[in-house]
């Protein structure tokens, strides 16, 4: 039992060293975009119909900073405002699918090539699922109503960025208070939805190390289409965070599983959970769920199938790609770590154990988001 929990214990903190300054750094970007991008504008550029909205709520969902949970509430208030059915089911999957947090850590942990993929993927997905709805699924009967936005995913006061239906807040007027407060957002606010799901990320990607011998997987289970449609089944109907999956999908990789197969997963976990869905068929229709679903599921399988036909070759995993010779390097690495550490585990304290508000967390407590992007 000391042997096994020595080798997780060495697992995770590997795992950290390569995540640690790239998350920070993802954290921060998601910051300044959650402060820089105002809601109502996002309004007006998906209304009206058409391939080019979809095409504009395809691009836009690549940045912004919302979890598959979180992303329901904003795509169902973008929906009332004005958006199609097509660029709100756009916008909808490419948004959990990628977000500034989970490309640079895909970067460091499988190198440039299949971290560009990624958001590639998720636009073309996006877009193609939005215009087949748009085409296909016949308009709803009745249309979502006013303050008829789900709340499963909402808060009243610690999320913000969950809730579609309250106003955006008023910019900050110098450029100091808009740096302060996106870097507040940024390392605070947001990883309060993250720290849970991203600890338990990393703990289960260390679990799979620990456990899994590498090679395992491509010996007992073999490489192609097998693994693909495994990791397509247990992604659709899970909350996978795309961000707490990457490592996952990293260590999976290092134990036999082929790059392509590890990006189904990364694909449409993130875009399919048993709440989006449920949106999706209320608002869009079961015709539009059937297409969401399909789409998505070719995609991630096509994808997979091709990047382990053409580009597998470019995939450097993180302990091949990046040593620890340097002593400066791994200073970096390890001061870093360390602090994500402890800003996840500030972030647990912080939105579990709220300092004078022990009584309003049961109370009143916010619905907030419950799985992160």
């Amino acid at each position: 039992m000391g042997d096994f929990l020595a080798r997780w214990a060495s697992e995770f903190w590997s795992i950290s060293l390569e995540s640690g300054v790239w998350l920070i750094a993802g954290f921060v970007l998601a910051g300044f975009v959650h402060t820089l991008i105002p809601r109502a504008w996002m309004a007006k550029h998906l209304a009206g119909t058409g391939p080019w909205p979809i095409a504009k709520a395809s691009l836009l969902g690549i940045p912004l900073p919302l979890c598959s949970c979180s992303v329901i509430p904003v795509a169902a208030g973008l929906r009332r405002s004005g958006a199609s059915r097509g660029a709100s089911a756009a916008f909808t999957i490419s948004t959990p699918q990628t977000g500034e947090e989970s490309i640079p850590l895909t970067w460091a942990l499988f190198g440039p090539v299949f971290a560009l993929i990624r958001p590639v993927i998720a636009v073309a997905t996006a877009f193609t699922a939005g215009l087949l709805i748009e085409t296909l699924a016949p308009e709803r009967e009745t249309q979502p109503v006013e303050g008829d936005v789900p709340k499963a995913c909402c808060s009243t006061k610690a999320e913000p960025s969950c809730c579609a239906d309250e106003p955006d807040a008023p910019p900050p007027r110098s450029l100091g208070a808009r740096m302060i407060e996106s870097l507040r957002w940024g390392l605070i606010e947001m990883p309060k939805d993250l720290a849970l799901w991203l600890l338990i990320g990393l703990g289960l990607a260390a679990l799979i190390g620990a456990l899994v011998p590498e090679g395992w997987i491509e010996a007992h289970i073999g490489t192609g289409l097998v693994p693909m449609l495994l990791m397509l089944l247990i992604g659709l109907p899970l909350y996978i965070c795309a961000t707490s999956s990457t490592p996952v999908a990293f260590t999976l990789v290092a134990a036999g599983l082929s790059p392509g197969a590890a990006l189904v997963l990364l694909l449409a976990g993130p875009a399919t959970n048993a709440a989006t869905m449920a949106w999706v068929l209320k608002d869009l229709g079961g015709r539009a769920l059937a297409i969401y679903l399909v789409v998505i599921a070719i995609f991630a399988v096509a994808s997979g199938l091709v990047f382990d036909t053409l580009l597998s070759g470019f995939v450097t995993l993180a302990d091949h790609a990046m040593g620890h010779e340097h002593a400066a390097a791994s200073l970096v690495q390890t001061i870093f770590a360390v602090a994500l550490l402890a800003m996840l585990v500030t972030a647990l304290a912080l939105r579990y154990w709220p300092s004078g508000q022990g009584k309003q967390a049961t109370g009143d407590g916010a619905h907030s988001c419950v799985h992160p992007r």
